[in-house]
Formats: C-alpha cells, sequence, structure tokens
C-alpha cells in the first residue's frame, strides 16, 4: 500500500526542484547581503524532505530485504568514511555523493501523488525551464564578462572559487550558468524536464522546448543521455523498426555528412575522452578493495584539492572506488527493485547508466534532486498508475 503524502510532500517537491537552481538563490540572498545562504538550500531541501516523509510515515515505511541489505551495507561504508575524511566539508561531501541519492530514492519510492499535483510540478520546471532559456540567451547578447559582472558583480573567467558559479566557452559559443550555476547542471535539468514532460499528454508539444536549454548547454553527455533515451523508444515501437533500413539509407550519408563538418569546429572532438582513458589508467596509489572498495572519502568530493582524482568523471569508477563490486552490484540491485515496469523507465535508466561512465553524476545536484522524482508514483484520474 502507497503511503499517501500529497499534502505536505507535494511542497517539498517543490522545494527540492528549486533548490536546483542556485545563481536564483545567489541573487536573491545577495541582494538581501548575504549571498553565503545557498549553500544551505539544498542541504536544508534534503533534511525537510525526509524529515516530512519520516515523521509522516513512521509507522507505515516499507523496508525489502534489498533496503535492509543495501544500506547495511552503506552503514558500513559510512564508518570507513571517518577514517578518510577529516572535516566536516569533507564528511558532507561524501555523504552527498554516495549516500543522499539512495536515500532520496528509498524515500520518493513510497510516496504517490495525484495527477493534477504530478502536473502541476512539470508545469512548474517548464517555468524554469523558460527562465534558464532567458537568461542563456543574456549570456549570448551581454558576453560572458558583462554576464558575471551583472550576476556576481565581478568577473571570474571557469568557475569562481568563492561563489561556484562557472562560465566557460565551447568553440565559439559560451556555456551559461544560466539560473542554475554551470552548463553541465543546465544540460541535465533540460533533459530530466524533458523526460517528464514526455510522460504527459498535455505536456508533448511543450517538451520540445527544453531541447533549447539543453542544446545551447554544449554538454555532450547530456546530448547523450537524451540521444539513448529517443533512440531507445523510437525503435522500440514496431513500425519504425520496418523503417529502420530506410532511415539507415538516408541517415547514415547526412550523420556522416554532419559529423565531417563538426569535426571541423573540434565540436565532436574526443580528445577529452582519450584524456580521461589516460588518467584512468593511471595507478593513484590508491587504498581499496575490488570487492569492498574503502576508498570512500579518497575520491570525489571528499578528495577536493586532489586534481582529477576528486572528479574521476565516471560514476561507476568513483561508486567502485567507494564501496566495491559488491556495492555497485548492491546499487543496481536496489534501483531495479524500486523502478517501475515501463519502457520508458527503462530506457531513462539505461540513457543515464550510459552517461554515468563518462561523467561523476552524483557531483551534480540537479541529478540528486531530479533522479529520484522518476520513482514517485503517479495515480491517474481514472486511478491507474502512470505508464
Amino acid at each position: 500500500m502507497k503511503i499517501k503524502l500529497e499534502r505536505l510532500f507535494f511542497g517539498t517537491i517543490f522545494f527540492q526542484i528549486l533548490a536546483t537552481q542556485g545563481v536564483l538563490f545567489f541573487i536573491i540572498f545577495n541582494f538581501f547581503g548575504n549571498w553565503e545562504l545557498k549553500k544551505l538550500v539544498h542541504p536544508i531541501s534534503f533534511f525537510v524532505v525526509s524529515s516530512v516523509f519520516f515523521l509522516k510515515s513512521a509507522k507505515s515505511v516499507k523496508a525489502t530485504f534489498i533496503d535492509l541489505l543495501f544500506f547495511g551495507y552503506l552503514s558500513i561504508l559510512f564508518v570507513f568514511m571517518f577514517f578518510n575524511v577529516d572535516n566536516m566539508e569533507g564528511y558532507y561531501l561524501v555523504f552527498r555523493e554516495v549516500f543522499l541519492l539512495f536515500i532520496l530514492i528509498y524515500i520518493f519510492h513510497q510516496v504517490e501523488i495525484s495527477e493534477e499535483k504530478w502536473n502541476q510540478i512539470v508545469q512548474f520546471l517548464f517555468l524554469l525551464l523558460i527562465g534558464n532559456t532567458i537568461f542563456i540567451f543574456l549570456t549570448s547578447y551581454m558576453g560572458p564578462e558583462k554576464f558575471m559582472t551583472w550576476v556576481t558583480g565581478r568577473y571570474v573567467w571557469g568557475i569562481d572559487p568563492e561563489y561556484k558559479i562557472k562560465i566557460s566557452n565551447f568553440y565559439k559559443f559560451w556555456r551559461s550558468p544560466a539560473l542554475i550555476g554551470d552548463a553541465a547542471s543546465v544540460g541535465y535539468f533540460s533533459v530530466f524536464s524533458y523526460i517528464f514532460m514526455d510522460d504527459i499528454q498535455k505536456f508533448r508539444k511543450k517538451k520540445y522546448f527544453a531541447l533549447i536549454p539543453l542544446f545551447f548547454s554544449f554538454v555532450r553527455s547530456a546530448y547523450l543521455v537524451f540521444l539513448v533515451y529517443e533512440f531507445l523508444k523510437f525503435f522500440t515501437i514496431k513500425k519504425n523498426l520496418k523503417r529502420l533500413i530506410l532511415v539507415l539509407k538516408i541517415g547514415v550519408p547526412i550523420f556522416i555528412g554532419i559529423l565531417f563538418f563538426l569535426s571541423n569546429y573540434s565540436i565532436l572532438s574526443t580528445t577529452s575522452l582519450l584524456e580521461r582513458f589516460e588518467l584512468w589508467s593511471i595507478d593513484y596509489e590508491l587504498e581499496y578493495n575490488y570487492l569492498f572498495g574503502g576508498a570512500i572519502g579518497n575520491v570525489g568530493g571528499g578528495a577536493r584539492g586532489e586534481g582529477f582524482i576528486a572528479t574521476l568523471d565516471s560514476y561507476w569508477l568513483f561508486l567502485f572506488f567507494s564501496s566495491g563490486i559488491i556495492g555497485v552490484f548492491l546499487a543496481l540491485t536496489f534501483i531495479l527493485e524500486k523502478s517501475r515496469n515501463t519502457n520508458k523507465f527503462l530506457f531513462t535508466l539505461i540513457a543515464f547508466g550510459i552517461a554515468g561512465f563518462f561523467v561523476n553524476l552524483t557531483q551534480s545536484i540537479v541529478f540528486l534532486a531530479m533522479f529520484p522524482l522518476l520513482f514517485i508514483s503517479i495515480k491517474k484520474n481514472n486511478g491507474s498508475q502512470r505508464d
């Protein structure tokens, strides 16, 4: 039996989504003279979500055997964390990157809200997409220096070491932080919004608006998620399979031509990917076990200031070092157990699973806030669950 938390949980979902808009909160809090408060928004959103859930549902929370096994294993890793991290910021970052995602999936899997309420949430995403798109175009219109000075009061190329707002470029295009804080997060916010809207009939046309900020994010891993999702969705429809040969005959030459054109502008350069493969192959002198990991806190956010080892650019490598083969297996089993039995859900998991080889997903607040929302049960007006 699903736990119904609509009245209290409805607001917390809005708050969690809004917590992804780091630049927006920076502007608001900076106006009142205390921009540092923006750092607290996401931790507070997690605290509010989890508190509302456990206080309201203390007597009816469900736990499967996989839940007990997986969270028991995470508890052991939590102990190891204290041997590898030596400051409060490190503890928080490790908790956020290793544990937070699974806690939120566990919570949202037990939540059911009405179709009407869910549509309001998706409409809110659409409005945020509009706001982010406006800020992207403002970046192009004003240029990076004027834009960053207008937003933060100063211009720092790349990531601002204090404000953590990032401006960069991709070939001749500016990668805008928009309302979120960095282009990668803008890309993932857009692709999540697209997937959510694709699940609702009334948003089937509006969803294409999400492709604007997605395209102008110039984040190839976000492009990959979108393309894998759409490819699987398209070619699992029987009538489309018949068109595959025609698509290949016409599409392959066009695709090769596009690749050739884009390669002249380094847009499809594989240099960064090859550099990652080379870096992944280096012996980092990490103390870890293939089965149990044990390097939790020595990779990812807990290893800030340690160069590439602090990012790794691979969620699966990060999870392997942190929790070992056992941890990766339990994480996949946990996610699959909580998954909805639909094609679109499976395609989404596959798309993000592939992207996870090339980017450390849980270092993104957008991913942490929005991926767990996929697991919410939506009760349609006719009483059925969403597809």
